[in-house]
């Protein structure tokens, strides 16, 4: 058995019915005001575009990701640790303050679905953390498609702030966890393959600190085990695997630090693999 942190159950191995009915213990709100932009007042939360949809929960994280009927995503979640703390904690309302949450319509001359999601989250202390995804679906059938993330890392308070953050991240690509092959090149872009998919993710700025390829659960438990972790740069890994990034960030009063990454799916048989990862993430982007 697995744990998404506190209920990581192996949930990919059931029906998608059931998978669902598991996750999703209330109703699932797909924003549908006229408006481009409308406050998100649902736990859960759809955005969508084109063959693609993936799903927020504002207790753990990124809960799914929906390409072609498909689910490539297990979890992704972020973690931070202050200077102060003997543990991680995870990004969430439970750990903090969930300040706002809006979803949008970023391409309304295209379609009337919001395709991002907008949530920032505070410790009260002057600890401030805003996360952005805009999704990016491909033409039905192609078994692509792209969400960039952007997160903000605030510190309102008048005093210096040092602090770690993770970002944890778990795909079950074609729907399966066991077969998978994971590799971390350069530090910054982690790229995974099982069968004829192919999920690859750019850190674009900063290039992060640490970074970990390896099985799962284990990596799910050292962020959840109520110790100090750091990772430990293990290039690659194969089987059930996830990756995870860590940013040690000390800020000065009113200073912010932003994260921006890229992640793109697609499927990878025999040519498309010798584009590359850097060109792979360069093309899903200039779909627009």
């Amino acid at each position: 058995m697995r744990f998404r942190s506190d209920r990581y159950e192996r949930e990919s191995e059931l029906p998608e019915k059931e998978r669902t009915t598991m996750r999703k213990n209330i109703a699932i709100t797909l924003a549908s005001c006229a408006g481009l932009v409308s406050v998100t007042i649902a736990d859960v939360n759809i955005i969508s575009d084109a063959n693609s949809t993936a799903t927020f929960d504002t207790g753990s994280g990124q809960i799914d990701w929906m390409v072609d009927g498909v689910s490539q995503l297990f979890t992704q979640e972020f973690y931070f640790r202050r200077a102060s703390d003997t543990r991680e904690f995870r990004v969430d309302a439970s750990n903090l303050t969930l300040d706002g949450l809006f979803t949008s319509d970023t391409n309304p001359f295209s379609d009337s679905d919001h395709d991002a999601i907008a949530q920032l989250f505070s410790d009260g202390n002057g600890l401030q953390i805003e996360t952005i995804f805009t999704i990016r679906g491909g033409t039905n059938g192609s078994s692509a498609a792209d969400i960039a993330e952007t997160i903000t890392i605030r510190n309102n308070s008048a005093s210096t702030m040092t602090l770690s953050f993770f970002q944890f991240v778990d795909f079950d690509l074609g729907g399966d966890a066991s077969d998978d092959n994971g590799q971390i090149v350069n530090g910054n872009t982690a790229v995974q393959n099982d069968d004829d998919i192919f999920i690859s993710e750019t850190v674009a700025t900063p290039t992060p600190t640490h970074y970990q390829m390896g099985d799962a659960l284990t990596m799910a438990n050292m962020l959840n085990d109520g110790l100090i972790s750091n990772l430990n740069d293990n290039p690659s890994d194969s089987g059930d695997v996830a990756w995870s990034f860590q940013w040690d960030i000390t800020l000065a009063a009113g200073q912010q630090y932003i994260i921006t990454k890229d992640k793109s799916i697609i499927p990878a048989p025999g040519s498309v693999m010798l584009l590359g990862v850097a060109g792979l993430a360069a093309t899903r982007r200039r779909r627009g």
